[in-house]
């Protein structure tokens, strides 16, 4: 990191103060003026018949890497309703006893679980934080965009290639506009209401749609199970019916 290395170095200590569990996640090494990280990226080890879908992430949480699996219960032992609604959606059907961040991690690596999709779980940035914004934060504007940015950018094509990715899913609204055609702004009431939002992976020589869907811990309507897994059922059924137009092409 050449000259920025101190004031990298100063400013990512600061936000590891609230975790002095997991300094080892993040290492600053003085004589070469780098830091070394633990990140996280779920790719299945054995394929079976069924489309690869990518879950797409903003980026780790150290709290996750530390349990050993994405979306980790938080530092109360409280768990994140992404898992919940994705079992009652039928695209992890995992039954919460199964539910432990180890358990979850060799279950979701090995494909073995029901539902009509075999999940990648990726973050697009691999630097762990808190939040998203900690990174540029952390490192800095200009290194954020001459140096993680486009890393990030070839990093991100390369495994939709290497994966055969059919379709992408985000969580957030920023990683969609990154990496899709279309920008959108206003969301959530839209997802509410049951609206698709969808548009397909920018800079590739193929079709790979990305949808969005409510932030994993949106929980801010009475009846948020039900939005959340409307909104998924939705895009399941999106993503099956453009899959069985590409095998009707193919036979």
């Amino acid at each position: 990191m050449g000259e920025q290395y101190e004031s990298v170095k100063e400013r990512a200590n600061r936000k590891l103060d609230k975790y002095p569990g997991y300094l080892d996640l993040i290492t600053f090494n003085d004589s070469n003026r780098s830091v070394t990280f633990s990140t996280e990226r779920l790719i299945p080890t054995a394929s079976t018949t069924r489309p690869r879908v990518m879950l797409l992430f903003s980026n780790p949480h150290l709290h996750s890497i530390y349990q050993g699996m994405f979306l980790s219960p938080n530092t109360r032992g409280r768990e994140n309703p992404f898992w919940p609604v994705m079992e009652n959606a039928g695209w992890l059907p995992i039954a919460k006893e199964n539910r432990k961040p180890k358990q979850l991690a060799e279950i979701c690596s090995k494909a073995e679980y029901q539902g009509p999709f075999e999940l990648i779980f990726y973050c697009y940035y691999a630097f762990p934080t808190d939040f998203p914004e900690d990174i540029k934060l952390i490192f800095g504007r200009e290194y954020f965009s001459e140096y993680i940015e486009p890393e990030s950018d070839e990093e991100f094509m390369k495994t939709l290639r290497e994966t055969s990715t059919k379709a992408v899913v985000t969580f957030n609204k920023g990683i969609f506009n990154l990496v899709s055609n279309d920008q959108i702004e206003q969301y959530v009431e839209r997802l509410i209401g049951g609206d698709l939002i969808q548009s397909q992976i920018k800079g590739v020589d193929r079709y790979i749609p990305i949808y969005l869907t409510f932030p994993t811990g949106w929980r801010y309507r009475k009846q948020y199970m039900e939005i959340r897994k409307a909104s998924l059922d939705t895009i399941k059924t999106a993503i099956i019916r453009v899959s069985n137009m590409r095998e009707n092409r193919n036979t």
